[in-house]
Order: structure tokens, then C-alpha cells, then sequence
């Protein structure tokens, strides 16, 4: 199993870091984890064929997590049309009214009414499995003018963790059963004090302490130089906690 690391930053991206995304590989399975604005670029770069992706999992409907995702439909069904290949099914894993969201979408963006792709929707709690990847998802605490999610993926007994922006509003102790015994932990830790739609580095640590996490990877990351002098600092006597980079390969 592999993670391509995406996009590592924020809503306001940089040279070094791109909103957030990431890509994970079993086989020749695909499925992104959240598509924020500038996935695709990222995505061509490494070189990479959006049509390859087979899933994507949106954790919550900010536009650095789904900014690109309406928009890889339509780069693939342009693709696909210059190159007369037929259109691959594409599945949206994500929050109640995703769907609904991407009908409105094309009312914007897409006005051909003859054109159509293959999507399929799943959205709330469920369980969803793609060749040997398996997700669950899980509700999430974040902002209160939507519904966010966070999945617990298993792949052959390794476990990934991907709760998405995630506050301190959110019960701790059900937090802690959701990333227990997880092998990799994809934490956001962008608060500098409890607060109810982010997380702190205090907090992060706390939860891969009391949940037996193996392996913390701090995203999100903030481009103020002093935001990630202190999060180097507050990492470096812990050594299974590191701060994603953009292009960076975790495999298990």
C-alpha cells in the first residue's frame, strides 16, 4: 500500500504546499482522500492518469478538500472524448448532500445537458470496499453549516486514519476508538489552542498516545514560517510523528 502525499497546505496554497489531497494505491486500485483546488496539476505532475482513479473520498465540503473533485469528472470525460475511449465509473465516498452538491455544480460549471459520466454516490456512514481497500467513515465535529466524515481504511490488516479537519468539539474518547491501533494517522493540527474546528499539536499527540498509533503524519500545515518552526520543534523528540511534504510516498 501506498500514500502519495498531494497536497499538504491549506486553503491558501503555495509553491511547496498545495491544498489538501492524497493518494492511496493498493495494486491498481486508486482512491484519493479529499481533492482540493490544485489536485489535478498535482496529480498530471507526478504523472499520473486522473481516468485511473476509481474512487474519491471527500471529508468535508471546504474547497481545499473538494475544490478539485467536480472538475476531475469533467477533465476525464474530456479526455475520454479525445482519445474515443469509454468512460470509467467513478465513485464519490463523502458527507450527506454530496451528491446534491455536484447537481448544482453542473447547473454552474457543466450545462451540456447530453453529456453525462458514470458516478456513483455513497454518502453519510457506510462502509465501501474497492479491490482489497476497505473504508468506513465516521462523523466528524468541524463547522456547523455541514456535515463532515472521516474514514478508518483497512488493507490487508494495515490500518490508515483519515479524519479530515476535525475540532475540539469533537468527543475525544470516540475519537480515540475511531484511530485505535492505526498503523498511519493523518492528522490536521492547525490550531495553536483548543478550538472548535481545529485540532492543536497537543492534541494529536494525545490521541496517537491513547490510541496506540504507529505512525502520525501532521497535515494541513499552515504557510506562516513560524507556524512550522514550532510544529518542527514540538515533532522532534517524537519520532513516529513527521510533517507531510507535498510529493511525499509513505508505503506499508
Amino acid at each position: 500500500m501506498k500514500l502519495t502525499i498531494l497536497g499538504s497546505g491549506t486553503l491558501f496554497p503555495t509553491k511547496e504546499r498545495f491544498p489538501s489531497s492524497f493518494l492511496l494505491e493498493e495494486g491498481n486500485v486508486k482512491i484519493l482522500l479529499d481533492c482540493g483546488h490544485e489536485a489535478i496539476a498535482r496529480l498530471v505532475e507526478l504523472g499520473f492518469d486522473v481516468r485511473d482513479i476509481g474512487a474519491i473520498f471527500i471529508s468535508h465540503f471546504h474547497a481545499d478538500h473538494i475544490g478539485d473533485a467536480f472538475n476531475l469528472v469533467w477533465s476525464r470525460f474530456a479526455g475520454d472524448l479525445y482519445e474515443g475511449k469509454e468512460h470509467k465509473s467513478l465513485v464519490f465516498l463523502g458527507p450527506r448532500t454530496l451528491q446534491e452538491r455536484f447537481r448544482k455544480w453542473r447547473e454552474i460549471f457543466w450545462l451540456e445537458p447530453g453529456e453525462e459520466y458514470p458516478l456513483e454516490f455513497h454518502e453519510g456512514e457506510f462502509e465501501y470496499a474497492l479491490g482489497d481497500i476497505n473504508l468506513r467513515t465516521f462523523p466528524v465535529k468541524h463547522v456547523p453549516w455541514f456535515e463532515s466524515v472521516g474514514c478508518r481504511i483497512n488493507v490487508g490488516g494495515k490500518i490508515i486514519v483519515y479524519p479530515g479537519d476535525i475540532g475540539s468539539s469533537h468527543d475525544f474518547d470516540d475519537l480515540v476508538s475511531r484511530v485505535q491501533g492505526a498503523d498511519l494517522l493523518l492528522i490536521e493540527a492547525s490550531a495553536d489552542k483548543p478550538s472548535p474546528n481545529h485540532f492543536t499539536f497537543e492534541q494529536a499527540a494525545e490521541l496517537a498516545q491513547r490510541a496506540n498509533v504507529k505512525q502520525v503524519v501532521i497535515v494541513h500545515i499552515k504557510p506562516i514560517p513560524q507556524w512550522q518552526e514550532r510544529a518542527r520543534e514540538f515533532i522532534k523528540d517524537k519520532p513516529n510523528f513527521r510533517l507531510a511534504e507535498d510529493k511525499m510516498v509513505i508505503e506499508l
